[in-house]
This record gives structure tokens, sequence and C-alpha cells, in this order.
């Protein structure tokens, strides 16, 4: 069984990237492994621990993603591929009668943020902008209770959805073209 690692959990952008590099490579017997940073995934590849490592490296909107750059100018590691795919974020809350008056922050990872720095300044002016490691794990937080009910998270739609979050406002990229490139390690 080929084994692909990639940044972040179940329902991130990376986890989409990664199943979509194991399509374009017609591989029928894989696991996709979540290891969270890049860091985790880059030292699985080297270590032998994954066949594949799937790492985001820059974004259409919000360039380079730090992460990634600086993990990967420490080491000596060949690119093996690349993937691009359309990236788009949505808000969700825990509470189906949540409205946006209710929440005051919105968790997400800064690339995020980045990618719909337009939308946040010009329409959600006071809410406060919370970093986390991901996308997907900033879901799954709001899900457990791990975030308050005041909290928003910006993420992929179907994290929002497997986490049982309610849609509050689709589509908050600052371009409908937004795109990631991630590298295969």
């Amino acid at each position: 069984m080929i084994i692909i690692g990639y940044q972040g959990v179940e329902g991130s952008n990376s986890e989409q990237a990664a199943l979509e590099f194991a399509c374009k490579s017609n591989f029928n017997n894989y696991q996709l492994l979540p290891l969270v940073s890049s860091f985790n995934v880059l030292d699985n590849v080297i270590k032998k621990r994954v066949d594949f490592g799937v790492v985001a490296v820059r974004n259409s909107s919000g360039g380079i993603v730090k992460e990634s750059e600086i993990v990967l100018s420490h080491l000596k590691i060949q690119r093996k591929d690349e993937i691009t795919i359309s990236i788009n974020h949505f808000l969700f809350v825990k509470n189906e009668s949540t409205t946006i008056k209710d929440i005051d922050s919105v968790v997400s990872h800064p690339q995020a943020f980045k990618q719909c720095k337009n939308t946040l300044h010009n329409d959600y002016t006071d809410l406060k902008l919370i970093a986390d490691e991901d996308t997907a794990t900033a879901a799954r937080k709001l899900s457990l209770g791990i975030l308050g009910d005041n909290c928003g998270v910006l993420c992929r739609k179907n994290a929002g959805e497997m986490n049982n979050l309610f849609l509050l406002k689709s589509n908050l990229e600052d371009s409908s073209d937004n795109k990631t490139t991630f590298e295969v390690y």
C-alpha cells in the first residue's frame, strides 16, 4: 500500500491535493495520512515512513506558505510532483441559529486569512482573526467545543459539513480564481 502524508487533517485543502495526486498517479491501493504540519510531512518522507508527502507552497492570492518555505529551506529533498487546486473558503458556525452579529471572531489558518483579506476587511471589520494550524482543525475545534460559540471558522465546505457545523457564508476568497500549489516529495 502507498502511504501519502499531507498537511492538516481530514477536510483540509492538503487532503484534497493528496487525493488529486493519488488519482493523477493512478494509485489503486493507497492511504492518506494526516500529518498536520509541513515539518511532520517532510520528516516522515525523509524517514521513509510515508511514500509521498504533500505540502502547500504558494497561493495565487496569499503568496508563499511561510511554514513550508521555512522547513524546505533547511532540507535537501527532491520534489517529485506538483498539484494545483482551486481553493474556496466558507464561514461556518456551531449553532444553526447563530448569525454574523453573534460572532466576534473567526479562526482559521493564516494563509486563509490572506486569501480572504479584502472580503474580511470590507465586510467583517469587527471580527477578530485568530490563527490556527489548519482550516480543518479549526472546524474540528469548533465542533468539539474547544472554541466558543461566538466564533466562526473559515474552512473548506466539506470540513464544516463533516464537523456538523452550519454554513453562514460561502466563497469568502477575494479572487474567484484562487488556487494553491502543493508540492509532492
